[in-house]
């Protein structure tokens, strides 16, 4: 087949992808976007700029955090299967892309004829099946679920990031926790021992030492369930890391973790055009789209080209003549004439595409819906932690002036000893109103879609069976 014939066929093809000839066309959703989100936080002071490839994690100032993460997009599972994907889908595409080149058969033979004397002979016959509405449109399909596979491996690199934040903020408070439970333990400890005296002594009633007895009790039972908890934390964040079940290596402390002016400011809502699973949404219903022209195509009929370059070149020559003897002949004899499941095929898939269109619009909707939820969790949380941090501030206070009264012999011992409980719990408090506002913070970058581009390489890890992949 001549080059010339093959270029002016694609030109043709590309001709007619405008037109409604074998099926719709695309055309965005209108999701009326707003300006801005209804919730505002006024705690935001870091620029949005560039949101996909910021990496947020940084601004805590952890080294630890900063390599788990590198560690983690590097290294997880969950991203070298979706990487998997991306080449299966890229093989599909190219394979849809190739599908222009005709194909050849060749043959070999022994000449053993006396005119043209010994020796062997080789011949290629190029063959060439082509719905030219059909191989468009596939072709679409193969580009946008290519895509949407893309999109997919960047959600999951989204999801990690925030897990292995969340992970690593967790671990770092349950550490805090134990350390202050255990405090706690001790304090209750002491006043349940000089309860046990006093009682003996007929200075306190059997009640109140049951009482100091149910909150020692109760407080110790929570060690082993933290120690517990931190446990399965480390080994949650190993497996993030592609790694067997050990320690993890902290960095700061919980009580030196920065937890202001982390959130972002001025956020327009078409960052959320970004955000992976909402491209991902859009790809699949172009797919969609382009799979209603596919299922179309198949009223139109398959040119079957065979023979040598000569013949199959003036075949392609009146390919689109209509009125000619080959598309009579030729092109007639393979329309699908009476295929009514092809009516099927199309209800089908006009079918999926207005579940994708719908799936779209929720996924926009929900995008907006959840930013602004995160927006409001954030501020509500940091106002809340802020009330918490006064409360423990005035606790300890009175732990000091207790300290000072016992010392001069102006309070009791129990009273000392309660007001330390008081202080002790009033810290676990504040540990679990500050790990719930760094999970706001981590939630709203998950839901702007921040931080997933940033050393987004769609390179693949060799096998650990002991197979290379090349």
């Amino acid at each position: 087949m001549r080059i010339k014939n093959l270029a002016s066929l694609l030109g043709l093809a590309a001709a007619m992808t405008g037109c409604g000839l074998f099926g719709p066309t695309y055309s965005k959703p209108n999701t009326d976007d707003p300006k801005s989100f209804p919730s505002r936080d006024i705690l935001a002071t870091t620029e949005s700029a560039n949101l996909p490839a910021m990496a947020w994690w940084k601004s805590f100032n952890d080294p630890q955090l900063n390599q788990l993460i590198e560690s983690a997009l590097r290294n997880n599972n969950n991203i070298q299967a979706a990487i998997g994907n991306i080449v299966a889908a890229q093989g599909q595409l190219r394979s849809v892309q190739f599908a222009w080149i005709p194909t050849a058969s060749a043959s070999a033979g022994y000449n053993s004829t006396t005119l043209v004397g010994e020796g062997y002979n080789f011949s290629a016959t190029p063959a060439y099946s082509l719905n030219i509405f059909q191989q468009i449109r596939s072709q679409q399909y193969a580009e946008a679920n290519y895509q949407a596979v893309r999109a997919a491996k960047d959600t999951v690199r989204l999801s990690v990031i925030s897990q292995t934040a969340t992970g690593y903020f967790t671990l770092l408070g349950q550490d805090y926790q134990l350390q202050l439970q255990k405090q706690l333990v001790k304090d209750l400890k002491a006043l349940l021992e000089f309860a046990k005296v006093q009682y003996k002594a007929g200075y306190f009633s059997l009640y109140q030492v049951q009482s100091y007895q149910q909150q020692y009790d109760s407080a110790l039972a929570q060690i082993p369930l933290i120690e517990n908890n931190i446990v399965a934390s480390e080994n949650a964040l190993r497996v993030l890391l592609n790694q067997n079940p050990g320690n993890i290596k902290r960095g700061l402390k919980f009580t030196q973790l920065n937890s202001y002016g982390i959130i972002p400011a001025n956020i327009p809502s078409t960052v959320l055009r970004n955000r992976p699973d909402v491209r991902q949404s859009e790809q699949q219903l172009m797919a969609a789209n382009a799979n209603i022209g596919v299922a179309t195509s198949m009223f139109f009929p398959t040119i079957s080209l065979s023979g040598t370059e000569g013949t199959a070149a003036a075949a392609l020559s009146g390919l689109f003549k209509s009125g000619t003897d080959y598309w009579v002949q030729s092109a007639a004899v393979a329309m699908p004439i009476l295929n009514f499941s092809i009516y099927g095929q199309i209800q089908t898939a006009k079918g999926q595409y207005y579940a994708a269109y719908y799936n779209y619009l929720n996924t926009v909707r929900s995008a907006f819906a959840a930013v602004d939820n995160d927006l409001s969790a954030h501020q509500q949380s940091t106002v809340s932690l802020k009330t918490q941090i006064e409360g423990y501030d005035s606790s300890k206070l009175a732990y000091k002036l207790a300290e000072s009264s016992f010392t001069q012999g102006l309070f009791s011992k129990p009273q000392l000893l309660q007001n330390a409980v008081t202080m002790d719990q009033s810290a676990l408090v504040v540990q679990q109103s500050k790990l719930q506002q760094l999970g706001t913070i981590v939630q709203l970058y998950q839901d702007l879609g921040g931080g997933y581009s940033y050393n987004n390489f769609e390179s693949t890890n060799k096998f650990g069976d002991g197979h290379d992949w090349d």
